[in-house]
């Protein structure tokens, strides 16, 4: 098999998994944040789709688009989210362009037409996954790497969603993958440019250059001494250090106008982010000091197990056979990169305390020493059966691929089972959905699972001519313009808090442990404390919906 058949391997399950993300994303409900992402994404796409135009037909109105005030309009404003200027732009402007391209002429669905960018992006990240392995071990240890990827329940749910979580994932490892490929290289352009790419989507990339200049340093010491700690590979620096601000400069038209100031003012932002309330070891943390080990833990509780029980394997095997090894030290770089994403955490005192969604670009490394451990211990099995004869070749062989197939399988079967509710679902070390859910662990985020409800919802008997049906959407109802397209036109939204309780005769509990209150809320409203309908995940309740007893019939006529 050629390099180019090898490559093309990586470039076939690229396909597959973004298909995979796309037919899951179907079930999966709408995150609050992604509204506001799809909206800034509309705006961002709509500026530069005038600006590419005018400049191409040499019209006017260049100037006024590129002038401060223009690009105020549309990436900025006084206040710290004004048009979300809170976040670089690149996500946001490719979920636009890709809503106006596939859901006009083309048909696709509003919600899936902005979250395509993001499930390509997660086929690349499997790709990637491959040719790395590729050069490093082999094609056996670079498909199963790539296949436990495509298998992680919780990456898989992130990926369908116009956010921001696992397009980082993807460009924090291509940014590995291009230094690594880049330290052979004369004019290493290429990391500059995707390091770039990465600010560019998320501030979680301020965190690469503590792995890569450890790294840098390493290897540079190891090949040259003192005088490597500098000159191993500088060429691969001025890449990082002058190219990478020059294209999160180019893709962020907020950043030409005052560039020292706004970059202060992002940064600013997230070090100083309002915390989220999050439920961990049954306790809800909304300020710091954090529990130390939360990535660890979490980590522990969402990777599938048998994934896990690879990696700790591969790494074994990783560090028998490092002298054997290619000389820029791949094993250290991938070690850096889990150890850049989680060791935040660590720390307890991160601006934001969250799910793994926080980390997600550490999954990758995990991945990568779990395929190495597997196929690791199946070339291990395959050497138990006795040589010779073509029975015996076929039996070792049927050996490897069973127990390779086994690990995959099994990640394979949690991330079925996990969806579309894959922040409620635990692996087999927490017991599952209800032992996370006995743990304290958190069972979701966003109002996502509200989309679950809405065939309840439908299936009530509508109201008297001419009036609505008012529901309390609770943490669902950014996403009230999505789901009102899909259910009927006297299904209205009552409003947000109390006020919004008093206008209803549905109300939705999306439950987290900080939400318990809006239970309470409507039992006092409504004077009853049972609810119509209960969705559930593997017995785990995550959405209550109660209906006031004296405005809605108990059943169609």
């Amino acid at each position: 098999m050629t390099a180019w058949h090898r490559r093309l391997i990586g470039w076939g399950l690229a396909l597959v998994t973004t298909l995979v993300v796309l037919v899951n994303q179907c079930n999966v409900g709408i995150a609050r944040d992604e509204v506001v992402y799809m909206q800034a994404g509309d705006h961002y796409a709509d500026w530069w789709a005038q600006l590419g135009t005018r400049a191409l037909l040499v019209q006017k109105g260049v100037k006024d688009l590129v002038s401060k005030d223009g690009i105020t309009r549309t990436f900025g404003g006084p206040q710290p989210t004004d048009n979300n200027r809170e976040h670089p732009p690149l996500m946001k402007t490719l979920f636009g362009l890709s809503h106006r391209i596939l859901s006009g002429g083309l048909g696709v669905d509003d919600v899936t037409a902005y979250r395509l960018p993001a499930a390509v992006l997660h086929g690349l990240l499997v790709a990637l996954v491959v040719f790395f392995v590729l050069e490093i071990w082999g094609l056996a240890e670079a498909l199963v790497a790539a296949l436990l990827v495509m298998t992680l329940p919780r990456a898989l749910f992130h990926a369908g969603l116009a956010c921001f979580d696992a397009p980082i994932m993807t460009l924090w490892f291509a940014t590995v993958y291009a230094y690594w490929r880049c330290l052979n290289r004369k004019w290493p352009w290429q990391v500059g440019v995707v390091f770039g790419l990465a600010l560019a989507t998320k501030h979680t990339a301020l965190l690469l250059p503590f792995a890569l200049g450890l790294h840098y340093l390493i290897a540079g010491f190891r090949e040259q001494r003192w005088r490597g700690l500098i000159l191993y590979r500088w060429r691969v620096i001025v890449s990082l250090a002058v190219i990478a601000p020059l294209v999160f400069l180019l893709v962020w038209p907020w950043l030409w106008i005052a560039p020292v100031q706004h970059v202060r003012e992002w940064l600013a932002f997230h070090m100083n982010h309002v915390h989220y309330n999050f439920e961990y070891l049954g306790t809800n943390w909304n300020a710091p000091r954090f529990p130390w080990h939360v990535a660890l833990v979490t980590t522990l509780y969402t990777v599938p197990v048998a994934t896990l029980g690879g990696a700790v394997v591969g790494t074994g095997v990783w560090i028998a056979r490092r002298k054997t090894l290619d000389a820029r030290m791949p094993g250290t770089l991938i070690a850096l990169s889990l150890a850049a994403s989680m060791g935040p955490f660590f720390l307890g005192t991160t601006p934001i305390f969250g799910a793994e969604k926080h980390w997600m670009p550490a999954l990758p490394s995990i991945c990568i020493a779990a395929g190495v451990g597997t196929v690791w211990a199946a070339r291990t099995l395959f050497r138990l059966v006795p040589p010779g004869g073509q029975v015996n070749l076929w039996i070792q062989r049927a050996v490897f691929v069973v127990a390779c197939g086994l690990v995959v399988g099994a990640g394979a079967v949690e991330t079925a089972t996990a969806q579309p509710y894959a922040l409620t679902w635990y692996n087999a070390l927490a017991g599952g959905a209800p032992g996370g859910a006995d743990r304290g662990m958190n069972r979701q985020f966003w109002g996502v699972s509200a989309r679950g409800v809405l065939p309840v919802l439908e299936a009530l008997p509508p109201p008297p001519p001419g009036q609505k049906l008012a529901v309390y959407w609770h943490d669902a109802s950014p996403a009230w313009g999505f789901y009102a397209k899909q259910l009927p036109r006297y299904v209205d939204n009552a409003g947000q808090e109390q006020a919004g309780i008093d206008r209803s005769q549905i109300a939705l509990v999306i439950h987290e442990l900080h939400f318990n209150r809006h239970d309470y809320m409507i039992w006092k409203t409504y004077g009853t404390v049972q609810p119509m309908f209960v969705l559930r995940s593997d017995g785990v309740p995550i959405v209550s919906v109660y209906r006031r007893p004296s405005r809605v019939p108990a059943e169609r006529p």
